[in-house]
């Protein structure tokens, strides 16, 4: 279970400059699960990022993995950002000045799908990583349907956000009219 601990700390002194550093969240839970004893995931996220980690799985708060919306949004901004200020309501409790420090990216995975898009753009923004296994490979006419699926989803997601419309609250629109010039989107959720 601390394995990745190791390995992060060890790995970055290494020949590395072209690899990026995933840290995956499973085993996480044998740390951070107990609130009695043992590490919080925010603890976590900021080691992470300390010893040069690239990415690292956050939660979706709309997929299968564990996380609520506001620590989710706290987990991130401890991930990119360079300063973040005081926000208990997102288990926040100083602020965090990471000075010139490189950032992370927040990796959504688990569960996730065409119909997850909306909010996971809403939740994460650009600068992140969207991971979606069984969304792209369960598409019932294969693997690049499901990517082209998803890519569809994404690319009318980011442009409805920057048109200023609120993507949460009119996802099913937003998707509806971009599937009608996709059929892989339009399996997609129908599936």
């Amino acid at each position: 279970s601390h394995r990745w601990l190791l390995a992060n700390t060890v790995w970055p002194t290494g020949p590395r400059q072209r690899h990026a550093l995933h840290i995956h969240r499973a085993m996480h839970a044998v740390i951070d699960r107990n609130p009695h004893h043992g590490i919080h995931f925010r603890v976590l996220t900021k080691i992470l990022r300390l010893s040069g980690g690239d990415h690292l799985h956050t939660g979706t708060v709309v997929g299968k993995l564990e996380g609520d919306r506001a620590s989710t949004l706290g987990w991130i901004d401890l991930l990119r950002e360079s300063f973040i200020p005081e926000d208990r309501s997102r288990g926040l409790f100083f602020d965090q000045d990471w000075g010139s420090m490189p950032g992370a990216f927040a990796v959504a995975s688990g569960g996730i799908h065409v119909w997850h898009m909306p909010a996971l753009v809403a939740i994460f923004g650009d600068d992140s990583v969207l991971q979606f296994g069984g969304g792209t490979l369960g598409h019932p006419w294969g693997n690049a349907a499901g990517a082209a699926a998803n890519r569809v989803a994404l690319e009318a997601c980011v442009q409805a956000r920057n048109e200023g419309r609120q993507i949460e609250r009119e996802g099913k629109e937003i998707l509806t009219a971009a599937a009608q010039h996709s059929p892989e989107l339009k399996i997609a959720m129908e599936t």
